[in-house]
């Protein structure tokens, strides 16, 4: 399994968001009422909560385009892979008529060569 980077990129920004509102609440916890100090964090846990569910939707849509990135990378090498070997069989082919043609040429030329070397005699 590789290590996800795109989520833990998302996740250290949203710690560092939540961290600094947490500094922020403990420089009142000398003043405030522990009452409220309670649900300033309550109300700060169900946020992040909330942060982290839509960093998972986030980041689910970040790995299907990666997936489908390579799919289609995949699909188009294989692609190119079969073009290049359909081209390949149409060249050894071509190759092999023409050798074919080269042989028909000269075994012409040798029994023209024949004919003139008889009707010159």
């Amino acid at each position: 399994m590789t290590i996800n980077y795109n989520k833990n990129k998302l996740i250290d920004t949203c710690l560092e968001t939540y961290y600094g509102t947490f500094a922020r609440t403990l420089d009142t916890a000398d003043f405030v009422p522990e009452k409220y100090n309670k649900k300033i964090l309550a109300y700060i846990f169900k946020n992040m909560k909330r942060q982290f569910r839509r960093l998972d939707r986030a980041d689910a849509q970040y790995q299907r385009a990666v997936r489908k990135k390579d799919k289609a990378k995949v699909k188009q090498v294989r692609a190119e892979a079969k073009e290049k070997a359909r081209l390949e069989k149409a060249n050894a082919k071509q190759t092999k008529k023409n050798a074919r043609l080269e042989k028909k040429k000269a075994k012409r030329a040798k029994v023209k060569a024949r004919k003139n070397a008889r009707s010159g005699q």
